[in-house]
């Protein structure tokens, strides 16, 4: 019986345990998260495959699969209606309303381009009004933004030509005069970027120039999604542009569902984060993923477990779930002192019922030296019935050798009387 009592706690103990661990490792093993981006070969897809093939590449907890879709505002869509667990979205579309930010992929920065020139020539944005300006089109139409920046300029619908046109058509279009000038909404610090600038550069006779917006904070606050921002002295080299100019910005982001786990997603930001080097091998402008703004009333939310992992407070799944084992834990060992408990009581309870069929049988042997040998059957059908229970109870192991020795001696012992009386 103490042997089954010690094998029983053993038992919830190493259960318990189990849990534990496999709770752990469950944890460990790698999670797949849907990734709603789009359209498929533009720049934005482009960097949700290699985010992918890294993490696998990487072995990394986070793994993703891509939903393709046909822009950024399908992505949004997706993610509201919970058909996808993140998505890539942009600033200046239709947000999610369920959405928050993870982290920002990219911010993609307005250049106004124009030629320069000797005399006059395109100066200020208002500059533009009249003008053929080509648009770049990149992952999503930017003529929707264009329009907005040029009515902030009241530069009204038609009071000029916008000609949407790719980046790497630029320095032709520019060169043949057959636009006026270009607005790019591009990150800046892209290769392929620096690249058509300095071909715009070699084909203009006199080079271009960065015509800078008009009052960036108030172009800011009448158009949702945008930020603004500074294009440095010189970013595009040979001193262009002279100085510092200002613009506005819009951002490309990796939103999750509000209704996400801080830890989980703590998790999928961190695996985006630590990705970087790894993807900027086959995409450079991977590194200026950067950390949303995260203060009390920003215009876009971001995620709390976001905001823990750029500000150093996220928690390991151990950190996290350590309260929960202990008390498992704690538990366990409480379980287990209630089954010890148990068991004893029961062993005890055994003890003493094997005691009373004891007791019972030196009764019924004392009991069969008085009574007439015609009543012996009745007294021998109670025996047979104790000694059925005392199998039992053996085979269960409710008794001890020394009270099985004991129980088999009175039998034996009631044997001889039962014979003695037939004779007599």
């Amino acid at each position: 019986m103490r042997f089954r009592s010690i094998f029983a706690v053993a038992a919830v103990c190493l259960g318990l345990a189990g849990l534990v661990l496999g709770g752990v490792f469950l944890a460990r093993m790698p999670r797949t998260y849907t990734l709603a981006v789009g359209p498929a070969g533009l720049e934005t897809h482009r960097y949700a495959q290699i985010l992918a093939k890294a993490a696998d590449d990487a072995r990394d907890r986070v793994r993703f699969r891509i939903v393709t879709t046909s822009g950024a505002a399908e992505s949004a869509r997706l993610l509201e209606e919970r058909k996808a667990q993140i998505a890539i979205v942009r600033s200046d579309y239709e947000l999610p309303a369920n959405g928050q930010t993870l982290i920002v992929s990219a911010r993609r920065v307005a250049v106004v381009i124009a030629p320069q020139l000797r005399r006059g020539g395109i100066q200020t944005f208002a500059d533009l009004k009249g003008k053929r300006i080509a648009v770049v089109r990149l992952t999503d139409p930017n003529l929707p933004i264009a329009q907005r920046l040029l009515a902030v300029a009241e530069i009204g619908n038609g009071e000029a030509t916008l000609i949407e046109a790719d980046l790497a058509e630029l320095p032709e279009l520019m060169g043949s005069g057959r636009v006026d000038a270009a607005i790019a909404i591009v990150v800046v610090a892209a290769p392929s970027v620096a690249e058509t600038m300095t071909a715009i550069g070699r084909r203009l006779p006199n080079g271009y120039r960065i015509v800078p917006m008009p009052a960036a904070e108030a172009m800011v606050s009448r158009i949702i999604g945008t930020e603004t921002a500074e294009l440095p002295a010189g970013i595009f080299g040979a001193g262009r542009p002279q100085e510092e100019v200002q613009t506005v910005a819009i951002t490309y982001r990796i939103m999750a569902r509000n209704t996400m786990p801080n830890g989980t997603a703590g998790d999928i930001t961190k695996s985006i984060y630590d990705l970087r080097a790894r993807m900027s091998r086959q995409t450079p402008v991977a590194f200026t993923s950067e950390a949303p703004d995260a203060k009390t009333g920003a215009r876009i939310p971001t995620h709390p477990g976001a905001a823990a992992f750029f500000d150093g407070e996220s928690q390991t799944f151990l950190e996290r779930n350590g309260e929960m084992m202990l008390m498992l834990l704690w538990g366990g060992t409480l379980v287990g002192s209630a089954v010890s408990a148990m068991l004893a009581w029961a062993s005890r309870k055994g003890h003493d019922d094997s005691g009373k069929l004891l007791d019972e049988i030196i009764a019924l042997t004392a009991e069969a030296r008085l009574t007439p040998k015609e009543a012996l059957p009745r007294i021998e059908v109670r025996i047979d019935e104790i000694v059925a229970e005392i199998a039992r109870r053996r085979a269960r192991g409710w008794m001890n050798e020394a009270m099985t020795s004991s129980a088999a001696l009175a039998l034996e012992h009631f044997r001889g009387v039962a014979e003695v009386r037939r004779m007599g």
